[in-house]
């Protein structure tokens, strides 16, 4: 019992199962064992989400498939488990059902899958789950074919072979991706495939046997039920439609069809069968719509009750237009259940149709402002019988406004766009004037009504426009501009106005990108560097807005401004309804590309090749880029010169030498090197754009075959892993000609120990090249713990070998971690100095890495600096050239690595850094760099003032950008002064600062004031200067604009009488009425009339609308008019105001005058029959009294009625001609206006004809006119010179005849002059003249001659006569006839009267007879070496009297052997023929090739009939010569860092068609570098001379020279080993030919060797070294000054010279020598400047034993300003001589220049001029004069000494002044005397030394004699003495260079023989003499 009972509880909940089953809604799917459900569709996801149900007894069959090629994911049953195959296309993963028991149990099941990434998941009853990972890196399911659910149909593909049978059972609620597969179960074609299945889950799967009762049991696992009975009975089907009532529905809108509206009833409702309505008739109006299980409503032709129920079935009202009458729709359908279908029912819809009413249609009216917004009183729509809500009724635009745009919310509309009534009403759409109008407009738009019910019919909306001054005129036409050039914006490109003229302030909202907007100031420079932000119209007119391009590579740009009306805030104040005046315009911006960009080498290094080897010349040996962005680098042109041990040919024929070729060449492997001659050489090449030329070197060496590794950087790998091996690891290169890369092979013999090497994952001994590049070789670790690994190969390269190998370190997997970077910090640099950078600013650790191993790249380079490293030989690695690229972490550590600050004027800089550990890298380390800077950075800002006004300089105008020097107090000078200003302190008013602080500035003390003048632009420039830490800024200007006061009254600056011609309109110039204010435009100056009393004052564009104001600005552009009516003189009274202030009120007269039309010539026309004839100036002119304004007046002659026996006519300018009925006198001078005669055969001899005309030339008319025309037979046709019908000429071939026959020659129309009855008496005779020079006249079988001239016009028109030509070479021939009238009854002889004479012209057509002959004498050309010339006539010449130039053809026989000839159209293609006409035009050129070989061509000319001229044509080749015509030595002066080198130092020449001549230094320079501007080179150009852009830095200072190697060359040629010195000049002034004694010591002064500028600049006292002594002397120094110890010495210092110490002692034999020259050299330094090589020069003159005692005489000196000046001059400075300057008496310090002996006369020599009585001279002597005997050594020049002759020499002097004196008046006199007896030669010397009184004068009758009168007065002396002493003792007297040398010339120049001559003692006085 117990078990009984056990057993009826699982039959209780089977039982249960069964009813819960029943009792669920039905929407199964059954499947019979051959069904299945296909969906076609295309998908791809990387998340897939697929859930099912299923219920079976069957144990196996496919349940779900999603097929793609290669994925899939298969869902089936197998053995009663779900098993899922997946597959992402690159591997499969099997999941299985994890639960024991089958799922075959006819229990339903839910089956989930979930894939997201490479994750799996399979979910079976929420609790049963599996798990798997996805293979492979792309993790997307795709999906090609579609979806099977239950079956796969006839579905081929391989992952399906041993697939399960198709599934039996039930299947439900299938979503994949929320996609539902199964539902609906409708088929659809091409889409959707439903085979054999049905709704619901069929009974028979369950039963199995089909029973009429089945017995049941319940269990609960332990207990059993009672058996119980359920039966089963089985009824037929029937139904019945319970509802179909219809629906109601406003049109437009959708009503759901709901079972109240439509339902079947079944007898079978707890079977819920499906019941489906299949649409057989739509409805008409709308569609039947279902919504589908996303929400999308779409139209169905069937639903089912059950989507009914849903509310899933509704009707779209879908007709939208207006229904006039009131029809019903429908549908028809018919029911389907099962198998059985219905019959037809009808479906009712009731649509309410609707229409709408346009209560308000009103036109808007736009008057005062530009855009009006639209109200409900323009428009106003409601719906009929509906009520609406406003935002829901909409207006939809068809078409758009042409004057305007509709806006909403200041939007603008396109066409289709819509607004509602609501928009409407809230005034939020507006109609807006694109442009402005003067005259009324209208406008229109159309519309339509829309809702979501229907769309009305189409309307149109109007617009009336009203004339408003305040639209917006806009001009914006674009700009061009060159790419990095700047353009300005000009009023024609960029302009808004207004036609009253209001001004327009633009706001920048959008900048340009590839660009900037700056404003020019009124210095021509830039205001801003940055964008301006708002500009004006102003800024436009004044041509100050430019445009400028960045030098980007861009072809476009653009900028978008809103231009406002400066007074739009007035306007809205005024009136409510006027908007602010505004447009917003984009601006666009065209860039001109340019070829600006030198070509940039690429690769630079030298090309190996085998010795007397070839080798192919590729893009890895040699190649260039253009940075230009539209240039293509394959178009670089390279050209060669000579190459020393070698050639280039070309690949495919080495005979052919290549002297130019393209970069594509290379690239296609083109060009072949062939080496010759020794191993190693370089050759130029230069390469252009077309464009710009460089040039390179490119360096050949040639060796034996050889195979060398490029690179063998090792392998890294990690521990267990593989490696690729490319040519970045491993790498060889060789010198041999080997094109393939599998030709070169490394043969693996030693193999690695702890790896495997693989071939495209083979296991080989051996791999190419290529393989390396493909990346077939790849090393295997085999995971042991050996960290080290090696292999060794051979690698061959044809007959060349190398044994190498490559070392294999193996990392762990640890060191995959990257580096840590630790400390990172900002550096801090004074600028120009270097600083360390420590462990403490950058540390990156690693830990498995030591510091050695972390290595640091510099990924960017520091701007303004570099990076400089410490070796271990104690110097520094890197420059600024070449910096150092990486470092370690130990070499941080250590304190190795600086950073050197060399840019001046910087703020910050910036480096970034990547890191490594040998495997991991950290990239992008940004490093940042302070920099204090040597100057202050001043930053100043300009502002704006008010005229007359002020404004504090605030700090923001003022601003010390760097945070280094915050606090600081610092001091500003005004350098320069504003100057419509002045700078103040605002405690101390109107007092004009040069000098303020910082602190005042900052306090806000420091004001501009404005001068009050009306200049609107000023500026000031100020430095600003710290004493605490010597630094001072820059000088900066600040720029002040001033705006404007209106403060000026306006000036009327013109008012002249206007005349004007009665009743005309005159436009009103400036030469009228002009007026002008200082602060006022011309828009703004406005002018107020009385009514003027004889006429009227209009614009232009309206002439009838009187007006009575207008602007200057009217005038100015030509808009005023005055037009006349009424008196003939007048005017009116005008004021003009600026607004503000008023001119005076003055009369503007007007005076008119009548035009007066008069016809000054018309005299008529004479035609002859049938031609036409231009009516001229002579035959017809009419003219008026307007006499000035003649040229613009237009005279027009209308024609009021046409000649009857022509007509008039105009030739145009394509010689077409038409008829016409009026003409203008200037068509009359110019000769188009004809008269056409017609129909002359029906002419008499003469006839006449007419035409009538009027004239008028506005105000003014002429009467009715009368032109008459005669024409006659007796007038000579115009065109043709003849009065004949015919008289055309003939054409005759050269030796050959021609008829002449009534075509030719007829005069018939003689006979005309006949009456008609009397023409048949007579007939027409001809008589030959004079007969034709090159031939004869045959009539019939005669020729005509002297003696029979005759012949007759019946002659010619039956017969003819003929011309017979006598071959000869004339081009033309003629004879003269006569011809008349003569009686038929009488014999032909020529009247005395009533003939006529003309010629008959025969042109002779030339027969190819004769040879061509040769007129050139020498065929030889001149041409450049690789250039081209033009082969001209001149060089080639050859002439056919037969044939014209193009007959002539030439024909180049053999080829020239140094270039080719070509056209000058292409210039690149060789040509064989040419023609002499070519040659003429100059079409014929030579291209020579470059070689330096001069050659020849052999050439053919035939005229193409006779026998072909051969000659030989000589090209002489003028080779490329490039020669230095400046190289001068370049001195810097010392002190300076730098120096400029310009044309003047350094230049060259070149006779090379390329101008453009490169320098390039060959060796780097040691002290210093080159810059051209700011950037350092290496490289410069000719111009960089010229311009003064080069400069030398020196950067070492302590070299005092610089030697600078360099080569020049252009495009054709080079010159090398070229040296220009560059040396330091010494600070120094060093006085200039100087003599000093023999035997004696001299003592320097100050003014001998001055070095006190140095020393000013050092602040240290200046050291000289004397580096070569003396020759003749030595330099010595006392220990004091009164010492008379003398001690050799190398060294002295400028203090030393300054006390006296130094001396230069002199001993030396000068036997028989009058003068020595001797010179030491020395270096002179000071501190912190580098060192300067100086030399100082001197002349040696005999010593005086007399002048050893010496005496000090300290006197004023008297000087004058004649040629004999006494005062220092510099070396390069002459004295200036001139006999009008007055003289002046004045102490100066004497010239530097001494004589022998001087010093013996003690301090004489610094104080005044000496007497050099030696050569006759005497100068001024003082008032003290002292003698004293050295009592020190006797030598001792400059010491002071004491003498016992201090009392005779006084006296001496007396006696000698004194003789003097006598004896100069004595030779004045007889001067005076000799003067007048015959004339004076005078010497050279005479004329420099001639000067008025108060000079020294030279005698003229003794050579070199100076007479020196004795002065009654000189200013600030008083009466000299002299002491008399022989001259013998005399020292000469210090002078200026140019006396001295001329006097001194005037004795050392003459003849020795003469002095031999000359007295050696004194001869006895006589009476009456003295000496001299």
């Amino acid at each position: 019992m117990a078990g009984g009972r056990g057993a009826s509880v699982p039959a209780a909940l089977l039982l249960l199962a069964l009813l819960l089953a029943a009792s669920r809604p039905a929407v199964a799917v059954s499947f019979y064992g051959d069904s299945f459900v296909e969906l076609n569709m295309a998908e791809a996801s990387s998340q897939t989400s697929l859930q099912l149900r299923f219920r079976t007894s069957k144990p196996h069959g496919l349940l779900f498939l999603a097929a793609g090629k290669k994925d899939y994911c298969l869902m089936e049953l197998r053995s009663g488990n779900l098993q899922l195959r997946i597959n992402f296309g690159v591997g499969e993963r099997v999941l299985h059902s994890q639960q024991r028991s089958q799922l075959n149990d006819l229990a339903w099941h839910l089956v989930e899958l979930h894939h997201e990434h490479d994750n799996v998941t399979l979910v079976i009853d929420k609790h049963d789950r599996t798990s798997a990972k996805m293979p492979g890196i792309l993790y997307e399911l795709n999906i090609d074919y579609g979806f099977y659910v239950g079956g796969t149909s006839k579905l081929d593909v391989p992952y399906l072979i041993g697939a399960l049978p198709s599934f039996r059972g039930c299947i439900d609620d299938v979503s994949f991706n929320q996609l539902d597969v199964l539902i609906p179960l409708r088929p659809s074609p091409g889409f959707k495939n439903v085979h054999e299945v049905s709704v619901g889950c069929s009974d028979e799967f369950f039963a199995g046997v089909k029973n009429s009762r089945i017995v049941l049991r319940a269990s609960d696992g332990e207990k059993v039920s009672n058996t119980v009975v359920l039966r089963v009975m089985a009824v037929p089907l029937d139904y019945r439609v319970v509802n179909n009532s219809g629906i109601k529905l406003l049109q437009g809108v959708t009503a759901l069809i709901t079972p109240r509206h439509l339902a079947v009833e079944t007898n079978a409702n707890l079977q819920e069968l499906e019941i489906r309505y299949e649409i057989t008739g739509p409805p008409q109006f709308g569609e039947i719509q279902r919504q589908h299980s996303r929400g999308e409503w779409k139209r169905v032709s069937s639903f089912s009750q059950r989507s009914v129920q849903r509310s899933r079935v509704r009707y779209c009202s879908t007709f939208k237009e207006i229904q006039l009458e009131n029809v019903t729709d429908q549908f028809k359908f018919k029911v389907s259940i099962g198998n059985r279908i219905s019959e037809e029912h009808v479906f009712p819809i009731k649509v309410k149709w609707l229409r709408y009413s346009l209560l308000k249609h009103a036109p808007l009216e736009i008057e005062k402002s530009k855009k009006k917004y639209l109200n409900s009183d323009n428009l106003f729509a409601v719906m009929v019988d509906l009520e609406i809500p406003e935002d829901e009724l909409h207006f939809k635009l068809l078409s758009l406004p042409k004057n305007g745009q509709i806006l909403l919310n200041d939007q603008p509309l396109k066409k289709d766009s819509i607004f509602s009534q609501k928009d409407i009403t809230d005034q939020k759409v507006a109609y807006e004037l694109i442009s402005g109008y003067h005259e009324d407009n209208h406008d229109s738009f159309r519309f339509l009504i829309s809702t979501k019910y229907l769309e009305s019919n189409l309307y149109d909306f109007e617009v009336y426009i009203k004339s408003d001054f305040r639209n917006i005129i806009l001009i914006n036409s674009g700009l061009t501009v060159t790419e990095g050039e700047g353009e300005l914006i000009t009023s024609t490109k960029l302009f808004v106005q207004t036609p009253d003229n209001k001004t327009f302030q633009y706001k920048v909202i959008q900048f340009p990108k590839h660009g900037k907007l700056k404003l020019i100031n009124f210095s021509g420079s830039f205001e801003s560097n940055d964008n301006i932000t708002t500009f004006t119209n102003k800024d436009i007119t004044d041509k100050r807005l430019m445009y400028v391009h960045d030098d980007s590579e861009t072809e476009f740009d653009k900028f978008l401004v809103r231009a406002s009306s400066e007074e739009s805030g007035k306007w809205a104040n005024f009136d409510p309804e006027v908007e602010p005046l505004s447009v917003e315009i984009r601006f666009n911006i065209s860039v001109q590309l340019k070829n600006d960009e030198k070509p940039v080498r690429v690769i630079d290094k030298i090309f190996n090749v085998v010795r007397n080897g070839q080798r192919l010349l590729t893009l890895a040996d040699l190649c260039y880029h253009d940075p230009d962005s539209d240039f293509d680098d394959g178009q670089l042109l390279y050209t060669r010169r000579g190459i020393s041990n070698g050639d280039l040919v070309l690949t495919n024929d080495t005979l052919h030498r290549l002297y130019q070729f393209k970069q594509a060449d290379l690239e296609r492997k083109q060009v072949l090197f062939t080496h010759r001659g020794a191993d190693f050489g370089r050759f130029v090449l230069f390469v252009t754009d077309g464009k710009h030329y460089t040039s390179l070197l490119l360096e050949v060496s040639a060796t034996d075959p050889y195979v060398r590794l490029a690179n063998n950087t090792g392998l890294l790998v990690q521990k267990g892993k593989e490696e690729t091996v490319t040519t970045a690891n491993l790498s060889a290169i060789t010198n041999q000609d080997i094109r393939n890369d599998h030709e070169i092979t490394y043969e693996i013999f030693s193999f690695p120990k702890y790896g495997r090497i693989y071939v495209n994952n083979l296991l080989m001994d051996s791999f190419t090249q290529l393989d390396l590049i493909k990346g077939y070789v790849t090393y295997r670790h085999d995971d042991s713990n050996n960290l080290i690994d090696t292999f060794n190969f051979t690698v061959h390269a044809r007959d060349a070998h190398l044994d190498a190998g490559v070392h294999v370190r193996i990392h762990l997997e640890s060191h995959q971690w990257p580096p840590r970077v630790v400390n990172k910090n900002n550096l801090l640099v004074e600028e120009g100095n270097p600083v360390k950078i420590s462990k403490g600013k950058l540390q990156v650790v690693h830990e498995n890495s030591s510091p050695s191993e972390i290595v640091f790249t510099v990924r960017q380079l520091p701007v303004h600096g570099y990076i400089r490293k410490f070796s271990s030989e104690e110097s520094y690695l890197g420059a600024d050239q070449r910096p150092v690229l990486s470092f370690t972490q130990q070499d941080v550590d250590e304190g190795k690595v600086q950073y050197v600050q060399t840019v001046s004027d910087q703020l910050d800089d910036h480096f970034s850094l990547d890191v490594t550990n040998g495997v991991r890298t950290v990239s992008g380390i940004e490093i940042s760099v302070d920099i204090i800077p040597r100057m202050i950075p001043l930053e100043v800002q300009n502002f704006t003032v008010i005229e007359g006004g002020s404004k504090a300089l605030v700090e923001d105008y003022l601003k010390i950008s760097s945070r280094h020097f915050a606090g600081l107090s610092c001091e500003f000078m005004l350098i320069d002064q504003p100057k419509h200003g002045y700078v103040e302190n605002s405690r101390v008013p109107g007092i004009k600062l040069t000098t303020f602080t910082r602190k005042q500035v900052e306090q806000e003390l420091i004001y501009y004031v404005h001068d009050d003048s009306e200049e609107l632009m000023d500026n000031f420039t100020v430095v600003v200067n710290n004493t605490e830490l010597w630094k001072q800024s820059l000088p900066q200007t600040v720029f002040v604009t001033v705006t404007a006061v209106n403060d000026e009254a306006p000036v009327i600056k013109v008012n002249r009488i206007l005349r004007v011609w009665v009743g005309s309109v005159t436009e009103i110039t400036i030469d009228d009425l002009c007026a002008e204010d200082k602060d006022s435009s011309p828009s703004e100056l406005m002018y107020s009339i009385t009514p003027p009393s004889n006429g009227h004052l209009a614009l232009k564009s309206s002439p009838n609308k009187s007006i009575l104001s207008f602007t200057q600005a009217h005038i100015i552009e030509g808009e005023l008019v005055f037009v006349h009516n009424g008196a003939m003189s007048g005017g009116f009274n005008f004021q003009v105001t600026d607004g503000l202030n008023f001119a005076p009120r003055q009369i503007f007269s007007i005076t008119a005058r009548t035009l007066v039309i008069s016809l000054e010539v018309n005299k008529g026309l004479g035609v002859f029959p049938g031609s036409r004839k231009p009516i001229s100036r002579h035959d017809l002119k009419a003219v008026t009294n307007d006499v000035t304004n003649a040229g613009n007046r237009t005279i027009t002659f209308m024609i009021v009625t046409s000649p009857k026996l022509g007509r008039l006519i105009r030739v145009n300018s394509d010689n077409t001609t038409q008829e016409i009925l009026s003409f203008t006198q200037s068509m009359v001078d110019e000769g188009v206006i004809m008269y056409e005669h017609l129909h002359a055969e029906s002419a008499g001899w003469s006839a006449e004809d007419f035409f009538t005309f009027t004239v008028f030339s506005p105000p003014s008319a002429l009467d009715l006119q009368v032109f008459h025309i005669v024409i006659s037979y007796e007038i000579t046709r115009h065109d043709r010179n003849s009065r004949l019908l015919a008289n055309t000429g003939a054409v005759v071939q050269e030796g050959g005849r021609v008829l002449i026959n009534k075509i030719n020659l007829d005069a018939s129309n003689l006979l005309i002059k006949l009456p008609e009855v009397q023409r048949s008496m007579y007939e027409v005779w001809y008589q030959v003249v004079s007969l034709p020079q090159h031939g004869m006249i045959v009539v019939g079988e005669r020729n005509v001659t002297k003696e029979k001239p005759n012949f007759s016009q019946y002659i010619l028109n039956k017969f003819g006569v003929v011309y017979v030509h006598d071959n000869s070479e004339s081009l033309n021939d003629n004879f003269t006839f006569a011809v008349w009238l003569n009686l038929k009854s009488k014999s032909a002889t020529k009247p005395h009267g009533e003939v006529l004479e003309e010629m008959f012209n025969i042109t002779v057509v030339p027969v190819n007879d004769q040879a061509p002959e040769l007129k050139t004498k020498r065929l030889h050309l001149k041409v450049l070496q690789g250039d081209v010339s033009v082969l001209g006539s001149e060089n080639l010449k050859v002439e056919d009297l037969d044939n014209a130039p193009a007959e002539l053809k030439y024909t180049i026989v053999s080829n020239p052997n140094n270039g080719y000839v070509a056209m000058k159209s292409n210039l690149s293609v060789s040509i064989k023929d040419f023609t002499q006409a070519d040659v003429d035009s100059g079409k014929v050129w030579f291209v020579q090739d470059g070689s330096s070989s001069s050659g020849v061509f052999y050439f053919s000319v035939t005229d193409g009939k006779h026998r072909p001229l051969y000659k030989v044509f000589s090209l002489e080749v003028i080779p490329i010569s490039l020669v230095l015509v400046n190289l001068t030595n370049v001195a810097l002066p010392q002190g300076q860092t730098s120096v400029t080198i310009t044309n003047m130092q350094l230049s060259a020449v070149t006779n090379g068609k390329s101008t453009n001549i490169m320098y390039e230094i060959t060796q780097p320079l040691k002290y210093g570098h080159l810059m051209v501007g700011n950037e350092q080179v290496t490289k410069f150009e000719q111009a960089d001379l010229y311009s003064g852009r080069l400069s030398y830095h020196l950067t070492n200072l302590t070299a005092s020279k610089e030697v600078l190697e360099f080569m020049l060359f252009t495009a054709e040629g080079n010159l090398t080993g070229q040296v220009l010195n560059i040396t330091v000049k010494p600070l120094v002034q060093v006085v200039p030919d100087m003599q000093v004694s023999n035997q004696a010591a001299y003592k320097f002064r100050s003014s001998d060797l001055d070095a006190s500028e140095l020393a000013n600049l050092t602040n240290s006292n200046p050291r000289f070294e004397v580096i070569v002594p003396p020759s003749h002397g030595r330099i010595v120094k006392k220990r004091f000054v009164n010492d008379a110890v003398f001690e050799d010495i190398q060294t002295f210092t400028q203090a030393d010279i300054d006390s006296g110490v130094v001396l230069l002692d002199i001993d030396t034999n000068m036997t028989g020598i009058d003068l020595l020259n001797d010179s030491f050299t020395f270096i002179l330094r000071a501190d912190a400047v580098q060192p300067a090589v100086g030399c100082f020069q001197y002349s040696i003159v005999p010593y005086s034993p007399l002048l050893v005692q010496g005496f000090t005489a300290e006197v004023p000196s008297i000087t004058s300003t004649t040629a004999l000046k006494i005062h220092t001059t510099s070396q390069d400075e002459a004295p200036a001589s001139s006999q009008n300057e007055e003289p002046t008496a004045a102490p100066q310090k004497t010239g530097s220049t001494m004589w022998p002996g001087q010093n013996r006369w003690g301090n004489l020599h610094e104080e005044g001029p000496l007497l050099n009585l030696a050569l006759g001279t005497s100068g001024s002597a003082g008032t003290r004069t002292t003698t004293q005997v050295n009592a020190g050594s006797p030598r001792e020049q400059a010491g002071e000494s004491s003498n016992p002759w201090y009392i005779i020499v006084p006296l001496v002097l007396v006696s000698v002044l004194l003789i003097v004196a006598v004896f100069s008046v004595c030779i004045l006199l007889m001067c005076q005397k000799k003067e007048k007896t015959k004339p004076l030669i005078k010497s050279q010397t005479d004329a420099v030394l001639s000067s008025p009184d108060r000079c020294l004068e030279r005698s003229l009758t003794v050579p070199s004699v100076t007479v020196t009168p004795l002065l009654k007065m000189v200013e600030r002396s008083t009466a000299s003495t002299f002491t008399a002493v022989r001259h013998e003792q005399l020292l000469p007297a210090v002078v200026s260079p140019t006396v001295e040398r001329s006097l001194q010339n005037s004795w050392l120049n003459l003849d020795p023989e003469m002095i031999q001559y000359c007295r050696k003692t004194n001869p006895t006085l006589k009476r009456n003499q003295y000496w001299v």
